[in-house]
């Protein structure tokens, strides 16, 4: 449970602390080349959920990330560091999004709205445009935050443990013990 703990307090401060920088030091829609060609932080606002969906509805998204939140916390708190490190792993993953991401919402709404109006997105990674422009010249990839990050690599990776290691884990505890 402490790793849990742990982990989950880690990547809430690095969430919560690069969407406090950026606020803090770079201007909306300002570009700061972090790494030419490759990253550009670029602080926009995102009122709605991913690629700006449901737009203006923060109400409703900060219902959904709620619900998301108690039942990631519910599976949290039965993770099983010993029997399923990946699986514990992913479930962390996808709790701080969805939290890291609820609190930017519940903020939104809150009376102090104008310090924050919406999810704080910054990351704008330039090969997923080079990639988005092969198809729509006109197009760039939406950008991001590290909550984004957080929640997409844990709904792959947990993906990926109900796929091919659920089966591995169950055979394995199944194997008989042999005595000595």
């Amino acid at each position: 449970m402490y790793i849990t703990l742990i982990l989950v307090f880690v990547f809430l401060m690095l969430d919560q602390g690069t969407k406090y920088l950026v606020e803090k030091f770079v201007s909306t829609n300002e570009k700061v080349e972090a790494i030419p060609n490759f990253l550009t932080i670029t602080k926009v606002y995102n009122k709605g959920a991913a690629w700006s969906m449901l737009n203006d509805m923060t109400w409703l998204l900060v219902l959904i990330s709620s619900v998301a939140s108690v039942v990631f916390l519910y599976f949290l708190l039965k993770s099983d560091w010993k029997k399923a490190k990946w699986r514990s792993l992913s479930i962390v993953f996808c709790f701080c999004g969805c939290f890291g991401n609820l609190i930017d919402r519940a903020i939104s709404i809150s009376p102090l709205s104008s310090a924050r109006p919406g999810v704080i997105d910054m990351i704008d990674f330039k090969p997923f445009d080079y990639f988005i422009q092969l198809f729509s010249k006109d197009s760039s990839f939406p950008i991001f935050n590290l909550a984004d990050t957080m929640l997409i690599t844990g709904v792959i990776m947990l993906a990926i443990d109900v796929i091919f290691l659920e089966d591995w884990r169950k055979k394995k505890d199944a194997k008989p013990k042999i005595l000595d």
